[in-house]
């Protein structure tokens, strides 16, 4: 089972185009749906957001001792995280040069840069469920669910948002908040796979 849950979690590895174009189109709603303060194209940037793959990916490599894996995933995180924080900052100059009035700090972008110890156990838990998720192909379709529920792609944009509003309160919160989740899901992940038994020799 550990064998096929790898080989699933390397799908991204294998075609980096796929998880870069996901990450532009991503983060790029995301920052248009927090800009206008709509909740559903946010709740739509989550769901085709690829970074969570990745987390398992890294948590999954950790426990193995597979360091090869462990740099590439990383890569992958590292990588993909400065990417959709670029493709936000040139997402809200484009916006800024068709409508100034859009660039104000809306309710969603605010509920994005108050980080506080709920936002860590909502995301140990859902990296617990995401892991579960990914080791049992059957449960597979909930991880659209787990994604909207922990939202990485949301508060890294709210970073890319503030670097743009040269906001540095506001950078500053979401970009601990990004971190919350991201420490959050991995934990989670990690304990899932030890849990069944990933952590051992097979």
């Amino acid at each position: 089972m550990r064998k096929k849950t790898e080989m699933r979690l390397a799908t991204y590895e294998q075609n980096r185009g796929t998880f870069f174009l996901l990450i532009t189109l991503s983060s790029a709603m995301a920052t248009i749906g927090l800009l206008l303060n709509n909740t559903a194209i946010i709740i739509g940037a989550m769901v085709v957001a690829p970074l969570i793959t990745p987390i398992f990916g890294f948590s999954l490599s950790l426990i193995t001792s597979n360091v090869r894996r462990i740099y590439r995933t990383a890569f992958l995180l590292i990588a993909g995280s400065t990417f959709g924080f670029c493709v936000t900052i040139i997402t809200t100059a484009l916006v800024f040069l068709v409508d100034p009035n859009t660039i104000t700090l809306t309710a969603e972008i605010s509920s994005r840069a108050t980080p506080n110890i709920l936002f860590f156990f909502i995301a140990l838990l859902s990296g617990i469920a995401g892991a579960y998720a990914y080791a049992k192909p059957d449960v597979l379709a909930s991880v659209a669910g787990i994604a909207i529920a922990v939202a990485l792609i949301p508060p890294l944009c709210v970073s890319g948002i503030s670097m743009f509003l040269r906001n540095w309160e506001l950078l500053q919160g979401s970009a601990s908040l990004y971190g919350i989740n991201l420490l959050g899901i991995c934990l989670g992940s990690i304990m899932l796979f030890l849990y069944i038994g990933f952590g051992k020799d097979t």
